[in-house]
């Protein structure tokens, strides 16, 4: 400042100077910023998945009890549960599939259900929130302290019956995607979940009416299962309670209360044709024909106990019988099939190609309508593939033993081995492999050594081919082409020749010469023991020409390759 002078402001170093200390401050600023504006949208996404969550819900309540499974087969019930991801399967596997009673329900009903057994996609603030509801029925028993669902149903079950509740339990899963949100169980990467449920009784809503009317039997046919304990109700509509009842006739072990309740243990399979009076408190009656009967418990029948090797195809077949129709087809919670294998939901059918070798005890449970389930069990083993260990080229003078043994491997270990192309009058010991065997004929061969073993298929077999070459200076034998470079590559449509020689003339002989398998295109003039020709299809071509005379005989065999 200058003597007698005011303030005349900032000078240009001291604006660049507070310019700098203010870039530096907002720069670091910017992560709490960004931070901030991430957790604001999190918690803003997170909120709008709890609402949708809390309509579902309201969906639920606002729907009576009995008709929350209204439009649901069982089928597609059984195929949203096995579908659910592992963040909801603690849930259901304490809940029991339901589906609707009306027969004009098919088993895969449920898309268009009031309570869908699909996804439902809302979009909120251009984020896409993806709701499914599960429903299953559950029972509480007062007698356990932790009040939990209890599943399979009837297990402990106390004998006060007043002591069961007996609910639906419905599980909301929303899902929406987010990059902050880490890996949950079942649910794919960079998706966030909000998981739900409640419980909603089963027992018929109340009515309160102090003019209720004479009262109507609504029960009239009852399904049951031999040798299956049953606590079946009767059900009426309207009658001043308590309402009484009586039936002319019931199945063997079965008894009924006066209050219309079936208890007991079926002990005979068929139909009782019977009637069915219920009296209320001021001694108005209705009377009613009821069907009671009683069927077998679904039975599974397995097919035989199987046996594969690893990357075959496998089509097996379950077949349900008795219970009540139409049935769902399931493996166990732990996979029971051998792996690569899946069990159809609808028809039983056992397919896929298996992967891993092992014997599997697989069992597959079917389940009718009304929930009853069978159970049947096979084995199935699975083999590694059948393999043929290395067979090497060989070269042996004529008259000499060809010795070797092929050795397979994998499979179930009953082999049989078996050869083609080998010289006449050498074989191959089908039960060990062995070959020990003179060889009388000179030339060049192509043996191919096969070994099956007890199953047999595609992987139950394994081949391999080797040079045999049977060399002579005094009998007999090709010249040319050589033994050991006899094969032959042509491009398809390219003129190819080639000229067949042997020792006949030194030795004084004239064999006959003939050849077999030649390409298409290709001939062989005897005269001129000569191939020639254009090849007109590709493909791998095992030639052999056969050089006889009335004394000796040679062989050439040769492969020739037309690209």
């Amino acid at each position: 400042m200058r003597d007698g002078a005011g303030d005349e402001g900032f000078t240009l170093v001291e604006i660049l100077v507070a310019l700098a200390i203010l870039s530096i401050v907002l720069l670091s600023s910017t992560p709490l910023f960004v931070g901030s504006l991430q957790s604001v949208t999190k918690q803003r996404t997170k909120q709008a998945a709890i609402q949708l969550a809390d309509t579902a819900m309201e969906q639920v309540r606002g729907v009576k009890g009995s008709s929350l499974v209204s439009g649901h087969g069982l089928q597609a019930g059984q195929n949203q549960f096995n579908a659910a991801p592992g963040i909801v399967k603690p849930y259901l596997q304490t809940m029991q599939v339901m589906a609707d009673s009306d027969s004009a329900v098919a088993a895969t009903d449920g898309a268009d259900a009031p309570i869908s057994t699909a996804a439902q996609v809302t979009t909120v603030e251009n984020t896409p929130y993806t709701r499914m509801i599960y429903v299953g029925a559950c029972e509480v028993y007062l007698t356990n302290s932790s009040g939990a669902c209890v599943y399979p149903l009837g297990t402990s079950e106390p004998a006060d019956k007043t002591k069961i509740l007996k609910f639906f339990r419905a599980v909301v899963l929303i899902t929406w995607p987010d990059n902050s949100c880490s890996n949950t169980t079942g649910i794919p990467a960079n998706t966030c979940a909000y998981l739900t449920s409640t419980l909603v009784s089963r027992a018929p809503e109340p009515q309160f009416d102090l003019k209720r009317p004479s009262p109507t039997v609504l029960t009239t046919a009852v399904t049951f299962y031999r040798g299956v304990a049953t606590a079946t109700q009767l059900e009426a509509r309207g009658g001043q309670l308590p309402n009484t009842w009586t039936v002319s006739k019931l199945p063997a072990g079965l008894t009924m209360t006066t209050g219309g309740l079936i208890t007991g243990t079926p002990t005979t399979a068929g139909i009782t044709p019977a009637t069915a009076t219920v009296t209320d408190k001021l001694n108005r009656s209705d009377t009613q024909a009821i069907t009671f009967t009683v069927v077998l418990p679904p039975t599974v029948t397995m097919p035989a106990n199987s046996a594969n090797h690893i990357g075959e195809a496998v089509s097996l077949q379950a077949t349900a019988a008795n219970g009540v129709s139409p049935y769902v087809y399931s493996d166990a919670t732990v996979p029971t099939l051998a792996p690569g294998l899946t069990v159809d939901p609808a028809s039983g059918a056992i397919t896929g190609t298996v992967t891993t070798a092992g014997t599997y005890a697989s069992t597959i449970t079917a389940t009718d309508q009304n929930g009853v389930a069978g159970s049947g069990t096979y084995t199935h083993t699975v083999y590694p593939a059948v393999t043929l260990g290395t067979l090497a080229d060989q070269s042996i003078a004529l008259n000499s033993n060809l010795t070797l043994t092929a050795a397979g491997a994998g499979g179930d270990g009953n082999y049989t081995y078996s050869a083609t192309g080998l010289p006449t009058g050498v074989t191959i010991n089908s039960n060990n492999g062995k070959i020990n065997s003179k060889v009388s004929i000179s030339g060049r061969f192509l043996p191919t050594i096969t070994v099956t073993d007890g199953i047999g298929g595609s992987a139950g077999t394994a081949s391999q081919r080797f040079v045999l070459l049977v060399t002579t200076s005094s009998s007999l034998i090709f010249t040319a082409p050589p033994l050991t470079a006899a094969d032959r590559t042509t491009a398809r449509g390219t003129a190819a020749t080639m000229t067949l020689a042997t020792t006949g003339a030194a030795l004084g002989l004239t064999p006959v010469i003939t050849v077999t398998g030649l390409p298409p295109g290709l001939t062989f003039n005897a005269l001129s023991s000569t191939i020639s020709g254009t090849p007109t299809t590709a493909g791998a071509y095992t030639v052999t020409a056969t050089a006889t005379t009335v004394s000796a005989t040679s062989v050439l065999t040769l492969i020739w390759t037309v690209t």
